[in-house]
């Protein structure tokens, strides 16, 4: 009688602790599906990196050639013949030199971070998922990164393509288009236009145009050339 109540109490017993089991894996699957089902900005970092080609699509290092303007009237669309007036190179995330001059305005740094599409990847950066709204006329979905940067960094992208359409970033909106790929496969926008901010807080920008820049050539680098090193 003793040996065959221990035996029902120790089959008891592993069964509760095999409930109690089920019931805490449960518990934690139902946790990361709602993590996951609260985490919009997640899955909108996957969706525009997808598109883009895949992290290793996304620019690291480069150098490029283009023609920059500060006009409020927009300039002609370039030439073939057209040399540009600077050229520079990118690490991505790190420094910018205009020429083999080390730039250094933070603001650049940043702004390469955020075209590159690379702040998204960063492991410091806070991202938060934007509601649907509408910049340079495109329906839109945003994402506010903040921590990995000085001041907070807003890209926007199309609803559709998932493709990069502005970036907000202190005082200025940078509208892209015209978007080329290198033979690498890497896809970048070659024109950009900035305009000011009249309020921040409402998203409204100037009517006239801040600058433009058109990218004529641009090269991916496997090192940093010798000369800048």
């Amino acid at each position: 009688m003793i040996l065959s109540f221990r035996s029902t109490y120790n089959t008891y017993n592993k069964v509760t602790a095999m409930r109690s089991w089920l019931f805490g894996v449960l518990c934690l699957l139902t946790m990361s599906s709602s993590a996951r089902a609260e985490d919009p900005a997640k899955d909108r970092v996957e969706q525009v990196v997808t598109a883009a080609g895949g992290e290793e699509k996304l620019l690291k290092l480069f150098w490029y050639r283009e023609r920059v303007l500060i006009s409020a009237t927009p300039a002609a669309a370039v030439t073939p013949e057209e040399k540009g007036n600077r050229t520079s190179v990118v690490q991505v995330g790190g420094d910018v030199w205009l020429g083999t001059t080390k730039r250094g305005k933070d603001k650049v740094r940043v702004l390469m971070y955020g075209w590159s599409l690379r702040v998204l990847l960063d492991p410091k950066s806070k991202i938060e998922a934007l509601p649907e709204s509408t910049v340079a006329g495109t329906t839109v979905t945003g994402l506010r990164v903040t921590e990995s940067v000085a001041e907070p960094i807003t890209l926007y992208f199309d609803t559709e393509k998932h493709q990069l359409i502005a970036i907000d970033y202190t005082d200025t909106r940078h509208v892209f288009t015209d978007w080329k790929t290198t033979s690498e496969g890497h896809h970048y926008a070659a024109h950009v236009v900035g305009y000011k901010f009249t309020d921040r807080d409402k998203g409204t920008v100037s009517d006239t145009q801040w600058y433009q820049t058109d990218i004529l050539e641009l090269t991916p680098l496997a090192e940093l050339p010798a000369e800048l090193k």
